[in-house]
């Protein structure tokens, strides 16, 4: 991004460093915000969630069970006390329909619509199911000899699939008179949930081992599936015979042995898809731990609840999900689907209902998570792409603060911007929040939102020099450089950083020990390492200045120096000098020494007659001076004359030769 584009982004800064952008454009970045009344698509927008309203309050502390006949009639079965509420089309107002008899605490934990109208409510502890059929007064239909009647489903003949619990679960098959018929016996304490396909299929679920049968009609069972999750929560079958379970971690239920609990490291809680023949696929996780319950579309999709969040998510047969709603401060429980595509949810907690419509909130807002720009920065422009028909709109609103939640230190939300790519009007802070605000005075019509950003523009610090080193070339270095290879070449390193991510440009300066004045070695370059050849250099202690600078990224750039540890320039040979060479019998003495300008010798040979090199050493035995002496002996000489050649190399490379001719008599 040149200058002029920087400043047309971010105004009129004097001290400009790269802009940071924060840019939102996913599903997932825009749920880690807070939504209130609208919906996150699966592609990846902002649009007004679906209407939603409290339409009744039973009184009571729990919904467990919701059914809906066919003149749409809404049933409520509820806790503790044992009720079942009646709200009728377009009523506001639940009416008692049947009050348990039992004194002590009671739930209606199932509820079944005949086809002659009859209610059929399943009851926890006692394990009772009542009838309710039109115009008469409840009667006990029969004792199922458990404690819990957690399901229900009516039979067109009149009869009854129930699912039971309490020590064991079991699958019951009641006839229209009352008579129990014991189908199966689980290993796990509670069948949960029943669902029942087109075919006339019977399916159910357990909790402690997560397990879905397929019951056959005569008696028996067979295992579907096996989840690792421990409780099947809820079945409900679509258009295609396909079977969506809910899946959860950690169990609802609290009754029953316990035995063959099971664990899972999944977190949250997942919803199944599978096929008759068994085929199931993961098709949508949550990080909620409560998926209660589902809801299957004639288009095929599902509509699922969870309970911690209160969310309503609808999720397609390819896994992707629209997040719908949230349900503000209330718990959901149990969903059913109403007339219009609505939906009614019964809540925990509360004993309220709800009513979620097709149609489109008039208002909803999206307040995204705290972004932290790494320092105070001062902001530029907010810009989004949006969609806004006719009678919709969007705007975004802003504030800032240094502390990582929002408190009473942050400022104000500022006035909204209605426009895409106007300045942010918020305090310089470390961290920001936006608002988007969407409206519509239609309700068929919504505005979409398909990305934000926000740009944030830190004050320019200087740039950070973390050391410098100087490395020479070596005899034995296994460099990979070739040029580092080469003699007389010293490898100048540094490690440096900039705060504020700024490309950073280096000048190296050098110069000798005891001198004032730097001179120019190297300047423009954008790698962290030079190669520098000294055979120019005179001998002697130097260092090395690098200095980095933020230029490129800032119209006035800010610098930082550091220097390298003192280091030796050493490109000249050794001085080898044969002082004497005496004999006596067939052996001579040699004495002579070496002498270096700058560094320390660092070994030393001979070689008579250009035969093979044998290695000497100084008269104190160890090289470590740029000056040593040497007094050594070669024994056992034949007759002839000999020359002798004694080379010398130092520390940095450079090899200095003495020779000499004698005779042996």
């Amino acid at each position: 991004m040149t200058h002029v584009l920087l400043f047309v982004l971010l105004g009129t800064i004097a001290n400009a460093v790269s802009p940071k952008i924060w840019r939102e454009n996913s599903q997932t970045a825009f749920l880690k915000g807070e939504p209130d009344s609208v919906s996150l698509t699966r592609e990846g927008t902002v649009t007004l969630a679906p209407s939603y309203k409290r339409v009744a309050d039973t009184g009571e502390d729990f919904v467990w069970a919701l059914s809906v006949d066919k003149d749409k009639t809404l049933y409520i079965g509820t806790g503790n006390k044992g009720r079942i509420y009646v709200l009728k089309p377009d009523s506001d107002r639940a009416e008692l329909l049947f009050d348990s008899p039992d004194s002590a605490t009671v739930h209606i934990f199932s509820l079944a619509i005949g086809a002659d109208g009859s209610i059929y409510a399943g009851t926890s502890p006692g394990g009772l199911i009542y009838r309710i059929a039109p115009g008469r007064d409840p009667t006990e239909f029969c004792q199922t000899g458990d404690r819990h009647v957690f399901a229900l489903i009516a039979r067109p003949d009149g009869s009854l699939y129930a699912g039971t619990g309490g020590d064991q679960g079991r699958i019951l098959k009641i006839d229209k008179q009352g008579k129990v018929i014991p189908l199966y016996a689980c290993k796990d304490p509670n069948v949960v949930s029943l669902a029942i396909d087109a075919q006339g299929a019977l399916y159910a679920s357990t909790d402690n081992s997560g397990l879905i049968y397929r019951v056959r009609d005569q008696g028996g069972a067979d295992v579907l599936y096996d989840a690792r999750e421990k409780e099947i929560h809820s079945l409900s079958i679509g258009p295609n015979g396909t079977i969506y379970a809910t899946a959860m971690a950690q169990s609802g239920r609290t009754e029953g042995n316990g035995r063959d609990q099971k664990r899972s490291d999944q977190p949250g809680a997942t919803l199944y898809a599978i096929r008759p023949s068994g085929l199931t696929m993961r098709l949508w996780n949550t990080n909620d731990p409560m998926l209660l319950d589902s809801v299957v579309d004639a288009d095929g999709t599902v509509k699922v609840v969870t309970g911690k969040h209160g969310r309503v998510h609808r999720v397609w047969p390819d896994g992707n999900a629209t997040f719908l709603a949230q349900l503000k401060d209330v718990n959901p429980y149990v969903m059913v689907a109403a007339p219009k595509n609505a939906l009614w949810i019964g809540c925990s907690g509360s004993g309220e209902i709800y009513r979620i419509k097709k149609e489109f909130a008039r208002e909803g807002q999206l307040t995204s998570e705290p972004y932290d720009f790494d320092r105070v920065s001062h902001w530029g422009r907010v810009a989004w792409q949006s969609e806004t028909p006719a009678e919709t709109s969007v705007a975004v609103q802003t504030r800032s603060g240094n502390s990582e939640e929002p408190d009473d230190t942050w400022s104000a939300w500022s006035e909204p911007i209605t426009t895409s790519g106007k300045p942010i009007t918020s305090r310089p802070g470390r961290f920001l929040q936006y608002r988007l605000t969407l409206k519509t005075q239609s309700e068929n019509a919504t505005p979409l939102v398909r990305s934000i950003k926000l740009a944030g523009l830190q004050d320019n610090v200087h740039p950070r020099i973390l050391r410098v080193k100087a490395e020479a070339d070596l005899s034995d270095n296994e460099s990979e450089n070739p040029e580092f290879m080469e003699k007389g070449v010293w490898k100048i390193d540094w490690a440096a950083g900039d705060a504020n991510d700024d490309t950073l440009i280096y000048t190296l300066y050098f110069r000798s020990i005891g001198e004032s004045h730097w001179r120019l070695l190297k300047d423009d370059l954008k790698t962290s390492h030079y190669f520098w050849h000294t055979e120019a250099v005179p001998d002697g202690t130097v260092e090395v200045k690098v200095v980095a600078s933020d230029r490129l990224d800032n119209p006035i750039g800010l610098t930082t120096e550091a220097i390298s540890a003192p280091f030796e320039i050493d490109n000249s040979a050794p001085t080898v000098q044969l002082h004497n060479i005496k004999q006596t019998d067939k052996k001579i003495n040699v004495t002579g020494s070496i002498q270096d300008a700058a560094t320390a010798i660092h070994k030393a040979a001979y070689s008579l007659n250009s035969d093979e090199w044998k290695v000497v050493f100084p008269t104190d035995k160890i090289f470590d001076s740029p000056t040593e002496t040497l007094n050594f002996s070669i024994q056992n000489l034949k007759t002839g004359s000999y020359t002798l050649v004694v080379k010398a190399e130092d520390a940095l490379g450079n090899v200095g030769v003495g020779k000499t001719v004698f005779e042996v008599k």
